[in-house]
């Protein structure tokens, strides 16, 4: 979930067909249809909603908000987006101390965080196997 592209799963439902491909239904977003894919240690494209507990999910709330106040840059890479961010020390914390949640709703993500030198920007990635970008752009709303 981060800000704008900070805010999916919580405001997603997940529907399987008969086809294999995930629905995700949002009141904001409308719908994007994503293949799963069928290797065995590949999880879906579907937010697991039971993933954190309620303490975790409010904390990773605070986080969301706390990451979007600090939102300065979206870029499109080939296997998903990254998302530039204040590079300030409690930021950094809390993007990774975020990550440690995201990944508990959304295992099939990859993350990345990169700050550069000399005070240098923040960059947070979220990156993942083919199909991972439409499924981005609509749980972040991109």
């Amino acid at each position: 979930m981060l800000f704008g592209f900070l805010a999916g799963c919580s405001t997603q439902s997940v529907r399987q067909n008969n086809n294999g491909d995930v629905n995700l239904q949002s009141q904001q977003l409308g719908e994007v249809k994503t293949k799963m894919n069928t290797e065995e240690n590949e999880p879906p494209f579907a937010c697991n909603m039971n993933g954190m507990n309620t303490e975790q999910r409010q904390r990773y709330e605070l986080l969301t908000k706390r990451l979007q106040i600090t939102k300065q840059e979206i870029k499109e890479l080939p296997d998903g987006y990254a998302f530039r961010l204040s590079s300030e020390a409690s930021t950094v914390k809390d993007a990774a101390e975020w990550i440690t949640y995201e990944r508990l709703c959304c295992p099939f993500f990859d993350f990345g965080l990169e700050v550069e030198r000399n005070s240098g920007a923040m960059w947070l990635r979220l990156t993942g196997r083919e199909g991972i970008k439409p499924f981005i752009r609509a749980e972040f709303g991109i």
